[in-house]
C-alpha cells in the first residue's frame, strides 16, 4: 500500500462491521454465546411489541377531583389498622433505642424551624419517571432548597447532585439496603459521603441506619392512629415534632418543607405512585419490578393506562388531599413536575389543585433572574432602557 493511499484509511471503530470479531473454538462457548444472543433478542422484541412512540399531552383540568376530600381521607387511612397492628412492637422498640442510643431527643428538628421560609422547595421521590428529568435539578439556584427520600441517595451522590436533606421514615431494615440500591459506588462509600449530608428521620427507623450516618440527623415523630401507640408514645420520648405524613416517607418529605422549613410551594418530582409503562417501579432495577400483581389500573396525567398497588393510591390520595387543604384548610401550593404518574389524574382529567408542569419550565421560572442578571445589570449600567420581557 503507498503513502497517499494508506492516509485514506481510517482505523476500525469499537462495533464496526468493516471487523469481523474472532470467534471463540469449543463449541460450548458458542453455544453460550448464541442462548445469550436469543434471549436478548426476545426481550427486545418483547419491548418493541408492547412500545408505541407517543408525544405526551397533559389531560385538560377539572374543576374539582370526583371524589370529596373526606373521602380522599378515607382512602389515605385505608390500611392504618393493618400496619398498625403488625409494626406497632417495632416502632415502639426503635423509638425506645433510638431515644437512647443516638440521643434522639437531642437532635429534634424544631433546629430547622424556619430555614428555608417562604421560599419554594423540590420534593424528590423514587417513582420511575426521576430518569425523565433529574439532571434538571442541578439547574436549580442554591437558594432552593431539595429535600428528598433517602432511596435516590445513591443517585444524588453518583451526580453530584445537591440535595438539603434526605428524608427517611420506614422502619423495616431494607431501608439501609435500599439506600445504596442501583449506585454505582461500594456501600462504604456512600455511608463515607454521609458525612457531608443531613438526614431527617423518623424516631420508628432503624437505629442502626442512624449509628452508620456520618453527618447531620434531625428526629421527628410521626402520627399513627392507632390508640396504644399514641399513648406509648410520650413515655418513650420528648420529641414533640408529630408530623402528620400518610404513612409514607415522601409525604414525611412534603410535611417537612411546608410545616418545618415553611416553604411556600413544593414541586414534585419522581411521585408517580404507579409503575411506568414498562412495569418498572423504581428509577433503577429492583425487586420491586418483578412484584407485578395484586395491581390496580389508574389514569397517569397524560390520561394513558398505568398500573399501582392500592396502598400507593392511598399515599396518592393523602397528597391530593393536602392539596384540597388537608385537615387545617391551608392550602399549600403543590406543582407535580414528575412528568408521569398518578398524583391529580384521573379519566375525567387533572384536578385544577394540583399544577402539571414540566420540572425544566418551573426550574427556568426560579432560574430565569440568575441566568439574565449579568446582561440585565450590564445595561442598566450603560443606561439603555432594561426590557423584562
Amino acid at each position: 500500500m503507498d503513502e497517499k493511499k494508506a492516509a485514506t484509511v481510517t482505523a476500525p471503530t469499537a462495533g464496526s462491521l468493516t471487523v469481523e470479531p474472532e470467534l471463540p473454538k469449543d463449541i460450548p462457548t458458542l453455544q453460550a454465546m448464541l442462548k445469550a444472543e436469543r434471549m436478548r433478542n426476545a426481550e427486545m422484541a418483547g419491548r418493541l411489541a408492547v412500545s408505541v412512540p407517543m408525544k405526551l399531552t397533559y389531560q385538560m383540568y377539572i374543576a374539582s377531583p370526583p371524589r370529596t376530600k373526606e373521602q380522599m381521607w378515607t382512602t389515605a387511612c385505608a390500611n392504618d389498622k393493618t400496619t398498625s397492628e403488625s409494626w406497632r412492637s417495632k416502632w415502639l422498640d426503635h423509638i425506645e433505642r433510638n431515644v437512647k442510643e443516638n440521643k434522639a431527643d437531642e437532635r429534634m428538628v424544631d433546629g430547622m424551624l424556619r430555614q428555608h421560609a417562604y421560599k419554594p422547595c423540590l420534593c424528590v421521590a423514587s417513582g420511575p419517571s426521576l430518569n425523565r428529568n433529574f439532571m434538571f435539578i442541578k439547574m436549580l439556584p442554591k437558594e432552593i432548597p431539595v429535600i428528598s427520600v433517602l432511596h435516590n441517595y445513591h443517585r444524588f451522590i453518583d451526580t453530584d447532585t445537591r440535595c438539603d436533606a434526605f428524608v427517611t421514615l420506614d422502619a423495616g431494615d431494607i431501608v439501609i439496603k435500599e439506600m445504596t440500591e442501583g449506585g454505582s459506588k461500594t456501600p462504604e462509600e456512600y455511608w463515607e459521603s454521609t458525612k457531608n449530608q443531613t438526614l431527617i428521620t423518623g424516631l420508628v427507623t432503624p437505629p442502626e441506619l442512624v449509628k452508620k450516618w456520618k453527618g447531620k440527623v434531625y428526629f421527628f415523630s410521626a402520627t399513627i392512629p392507632d390508640e396504644e401507640f399514641m399513648v406509648a408514645l410520650p413515655k418513650l420520648t420528648k420529641n414533640k415534632w408529630v408530623y402528620s405524613v400518610g404513612g409514607h416517607t415522601f409525604g414525611a418529605a412534603m410535611y417537612h418543607a411546608a410545616w418545618i422549613w415553611g416553604c411556600s410551594e413544593l414541586a414534585l418530582v419522581g411521585a408517580d405512585y404507579a409503575f411506568d409503562y414498562m412495569h418498572q417501579f423504581h428509577p433503577w432495577k429492583t425487586d420491586y419490578d418483578k412484584k407485578f400483581f395484586g395491581v390496580m389500573p389508574c389514569t397517569d396525567v397524560w390520561g394513558n393506562r398505568v398500573y399501582s398497588w392500592p396502598s400507593y393510591q392511598n399515599f396518592r390520595a393523602w397528597v391530593e388531599f393536602q392539596a384540597m387543604g388537608g385537615n387545617s384548610d391551608h392550602h399549600v401550593r403543590i406543582v407535580n413536575c414528575t412528568e408521569g404518574g398518578t398524583v391529580g389524574a384521573y379519566p375525567e382529567g387533572n384536578i385544577m389543585q394540583v399544577q402539571q408542569l414540566l420540572l425544566k419550565d418551573w426550574v427556568d421560572q426560579h432560574a430565569r433572574w440568575q441566568k439574565y442578571q449579568g446582561e440585565v445589570i450590564k445595561r442598566s449600567g450603560e443606561g439603555d432602557y432594561v426590557i423584562g420581557w
